[in-house]
């Protein structure tokens, strides 16, 4: 059995980070307000994690090993994974991914979770799985380019569509 003040402790830093990033971007955030956020002492938070991105890494990991949706249909359905998890995601959820969306630096980091779930459940030298993030980068590359102009869980059927056709709409029109 895990030790309760171990999960008590894990539970309070990442309510403490959710909370500060519903106010400010997950790249203007530090260790240093986390703790102050928890309410502990700074060697607590690295007994537990690394640093804030292996932080965010644990929650997505938890987040995905929680979703019904299985890593597998990933390479072919990404923005229908990813909006597979966000609909299976608390209200607190929801508000910390509009708050962040425009953050790269926390657009980065979850696409380097993703990516590492995806490593461990395939083998590494298939090539489609490596396209398929290339893929993900240009797609969300020029949607930023556009402004957000699509969101990524309420725009995943346009943003798939996108996908599978190697095409980007002419927003102009």
């Amino acid at each position: 059995m895990a030790d309760l003040r171990k999960l008590r402790t894990q539970r309070e830093i990442q309510q403490a980070l959710a909370d500060l990033l519903l106010k400010k971007t997950f790249s203007k955030i530090t260790v240093t307000d986390i703790v102050n956020k928890a309410l502990i002492n700074r060697n607590t938070f690295y007994l537990h994690y690394r640093d804030k991105y292996d932080l965010v890494e644990q929650i997505m990991m938890t987040m995905v090993d929680q979703s019904s949706f299985s890593i597998n249909e990933f390479n072919t359905t990404p923005f229908y994974f990813l909006r597979s998890i966000s609909n299976e995601t608390s209200d607190l959820g929801h508000q910390v991914i509009n708050r962040q969306r425009a953050d790269s630096e926390f657009q980065e980091v979850v696409l380097k979770t993703i990516l590492k779930l995806v490593m461990t459940d395939a083998d590494s030298s298939n090539s489609q799985i490596w396209f398929t993030f290339g893929k993900i980068s240009a797609i969300m590359a020029w949607n930023n380019q556009h402004g957000y102009y699509y969101d990524i869980i309420q725009d995943a059927d346009q943003l798939q569509q996108i996908f599978d056709t190697e095409e980007f709409p002419n927003l102009t029109e």
